[in-house]
């Protein structure tokens, strides 16, 4: 009966730790990248710069999440991710984007969703703008720049 008592005082003991855990702080880059919904503006690659219309921009964005999941707007598709961030400070740091997961309809052409659910998890760098406005996510091969609407 001893040892019943000590259980349940442990539980409930390690329940109320539990409790008054708190979430880690983020850093100035990372409340920036979550603080907006990124827009894409251009894709620059080895062979061509694509510059979006503001309403195709409009059907392609992104959002980071304080939780470490990300929702995309994939033109006529949806999509969600994780990311983790790790800042070197100056609005600049690695990045990385796990596979997209995303519904799969055949969008109007031209549409970069396909794109961009494939890429993504290539980003391994992200540059924030002046005044946290526009974000640059780089990989090897390509950049893809984003503004805050």
């Amino acid at each position: 009966m001893h040892s019943l008592k000590i259980a349940a005082v442990a539980t409930a003991g390690s329940m109320l730790l539990a409790g008054c855990a708190t979430t880690p702080e983020l850093s100035p880059d990372e409340r920036a990248l979550i603080a907006n919904t990124w827009y894409l503006e251009s894709i620059i690659d080895r062979q061509e710069e694509i510059r979006l219309r503001p309403q195709l921009g409009d059907r392609h964005n992104i959002t980071f999440l304080r939780d470490g999941s990300i929702s995309l707007q994939l033109d006529c598709n949806r999509g969600n991710s994780s990311w983790d961030a790790d800042p070197r400070g100056g609005g600049t740091g690695d990045l990385s984007i796990d596979r997209v997961a995303s519904t799969r309809a055949l969008c109007q052409s031209p549409s970069y969703g396909e794109r961009l659910a494939a890429e993504l998890p290539q980003v391994d760098s992200y540059e924030l703008g002046v005044e946290g406005r526009s974000l640059m996510l780089r990989s090897d091969d390509t950049i893809f720049g984003f503004v805050a609407r």
